[in-house]
């Protein structure tokens, strides 16, 4: 039996970043079961594991953030909450034929029932730090076990693209980019070696006895990470985490633990 485990999740990337760490790195029961019953849904299978076990690592909310629990809302609520201010400034100000081009006052001449032929809903889970952009999960994907992921365009929670074709993808790459950019300095190992080209990268997953067939697969499948492959060495505790830039390996991320 192999000691590497390739393709690992990001529950699991969490549980190893924190290997020497004795630490609750996942929000409570009781919190995600009150925002459960408050939004009126069952969180996705996928996240909701990873809230429960991972959620709470500090890497989620050193670059970009996690919402907890009790913050997880729809974006028809956001939006509802915005048209709140618009309206006081529209009955203060009065309303400008610009105004009627804002997707604000559009919505704000329909019944929310009909919202839809605007904008669809979103359950919010995740913001990027200077709040360029949400990110969430299409209401009507909330019953899959791992949902593609969303983001705003123009951050103001009318037009969203879809930037991951899994939670689990798009954990993975909130977690990297973290990582890649200071997140490693929280983080207790023993070594972090980046490797960028494409020979340093050959040469350190063959000296570690990757098997590249299964590192770099040829058959793609359903919610699987398109950008990111990812191996994990039990028995001498190395992580390898290799990002992809148009299916050819880019940068390899080699840490011992």
């Amino acid at each position: 039996m192999t000691d590497k485990k390739y393709h690992i999740s990001a529950e699991d990337l969490i549980n190893i970043l924190y290997y020497n760490q004795k630490t609750n790195l996942g929000f409570s029961e009781n919190s995600i079961k009150k925002s459960e019953l408050s939004l009126g849904i069952k969180i996705p299978e996928v996240y909701r594991s990873f809230l429960l076990h991972s959620g709470n690592a500090e890497i989620n909310d050193f670059l970009n953030h996690i919402l907890y629990p009790e913050e997880i809302s729809f974006s028809y609520n956001i939006i509802d909450d915005n048209l709140h201010d618009f309206k006081k400034d529209w009955h203060k100000y009065g309303i400008v034929e610009q105004d009627k081009k804002n997707p604000y006052y559009i919505v704000s001449q329909l019944p929310k029932e009909n919202w839809y032929t605007i904008t669809k809903n979103y359950l919010v889970i995740w913001y990027e730090n200077q709040g360029v952009f949400h990110a969430g999960i299409l209401y009507d994907d909330l019953k899959l076990p791992d949902p593609p992921v969303y983001i705003t365009v123009d951050d103001d929670f009318f037009q969203w693209c879809c930037c991951s074709n899994s939670t689990n993808s798009f954990l993975l790459s909130m977690i990297i980019e973290a990582l890649l950019n200071g997140g490693k300095k929280i983080i207790k190992y023993n070594s972090f070696t980046t490797y960028e080209t494409r020979e340093s990268i050959d040469n350190c997953l063959h000296n570690h006895h990757i098997d590249f067939e299964t590192f770099f697969p040829q058959k793609y499948y359903p919610y699987f990470c398109k950008n990111v492959r990812t191996c994990w060495d039990e028995k001498n505790k190395e992580l390898f985490i290799c990002l992809l830039k148009q299916n050819i390996p880019d940068t390899l991320l080699f840490l011992q633990f």
